[in-house]
């Protein structure tokens, strides 16, 4: 086994505090120690990778633990975020009972690895499930998949990043991650065996902020803590764009209501309300043909015009017949008691 310094598994930085020195039987020796850059902690003496995948594949005591509690969790959040239909992988999924209570609940396209071969034999003795004996790092699949389980899996990985980069890769366009780790946030709370988290095998110490910095290109469906776990389920993309893409696409679909509305009003109206709203409409309707007056109660606006259009004072309406279109929703409510307090018979029209 061969021990080397290591860099900050997130953000890089070779530059690193030690905080304390856990001894193991054998002569094994972990550094724990804090990022300068970032703050996270991490194991900085380990081996790497390689080391690490023939480690579970030669030394896992995985083949026989079994949580039914933690998995109903797994299960009831993945329930309320992922259809039946999701193609399944399962990472470091031991003897496939996650997938089989999956595959109950009517999630029929599972699949899993593990890099025990032993795990595969179980896996299809116990629960009919067939998995793959391979690591993370060289699994690989032409097909995406739509949920990807990390299941206690990123404590124990050399190259953390490295796999968030990779499931990108095996993730369809709208797929997510599952990912439940030691809340290393809470360590501190309630706890009885001293260093009893510092494990042989984790060598990464996650809160719930670092991991939503290593999550960095996905944005949260589901974070929550029960003091000991953190279970979290992410969705590909980022966050920003998507709601941004989101609104604009839901947006056209209002709009294209509201032209219906415009379209359905007499050849000759008065719009109230010359904001925002109605400069769009005035460019991506035909409300403009229609408007013979603009009315709002901003004095600045008084007296000037749109598009051409004049914008007249609220009493001034009392001149006109013509139908009132209320281009408003946040003052809509406001609009119509006005007009009502000021006992004008115009028809209203509202959005």
């Amino acid at each position: 086994m061969v021990k080397r310094k290591r860099k900050c598994p997130l953000c890089g930085h070779d530059k690193n505090k030690a905080l304390f020195v856990q001894k193991f039987a054998n002569n094994l020796v972990h550094k724990i120690t804090s990022c300068q850059n970032c703050g996270f902690i991490f194991v900085s003496n380990s081996p790497d990778q390689k080391y690490y995948s023939m480690y579970y594949k030669t030394m896992s005591k995985y083949e026989h633990e079994r949580d039914e509690e933690i998995h109903k969790i797994y299960i009831n959040i993945i329930k309320r975020y992922c259809k039946k239909s999701v193609k399944i992988l399962d990472v470091g999924c031991s003897t496939g009972h996650l997938l089989y209570k999956l595959r109950k609940k009517g999630y029929k396209n599972i699949f899993g690895i593990d890099p025990s071969p032993k795990c595969k034999d179980l896996a299809l003795q116990n629960f009919n499930i067939n998995i793959e004996t391979s690591d993370f790092f060289s699994f690989s699949s032409r097909k995406k998949f739509g949920l990807i389980i990390f299941a206690a899996v990123f404590e124990h990985l050399e190259q953390v990043k490295k796999a968030v980069d990779k499931t990108s890769k095996l993730l369809s366009e709208n797929g997510h991650v599952f990912i439940s780790v030691p809340d290393g946030g809470s360590f501190n709370l309630n706890f009885e065996e001293p260093f009893g988290e510092f494990s042989i095998e984790h060598i990464n110490f996650f809160s719930i902020s670092y991991l939503y910095r290593l999550m960095v290109n996905y944005f949260p469906i589901h974070v929550h803590s029960d003091g000991k776990v953190i279970y979290s389920l992410w969705k590909k993309g980022n966050d920003l764009n998507y709601s941004i893409v989101d609104y604009i696409n839901k947006s056209k679909e209002k709009l294209s209501n509201l032209k219906k509305v415009v379209d359905k009003t007499p050849s000759k109206i008065i719009v109230w309300g010359a904001g925002s709203l109605t400069q769009r409409l005035l460019k991506t309707t035909n409300i403009k043909s229609k408007t013979v007056r603009l009315v709002d109660r901003d004095k600045n606006l008084i007296g000037k015009k749109l598009e051409g259009i004049l914008i007249i004072s609220p009493q001034q309406v009392r001149n006109h017949k013509e139908p009132i279109l209320i281009s408003s929703y946040r003052f809509k409510e406001d609009i119509v008691t006005n007009i009502k307090s000021m006992n004008l018979k115009n028809k209203i029209i509202t959005f």
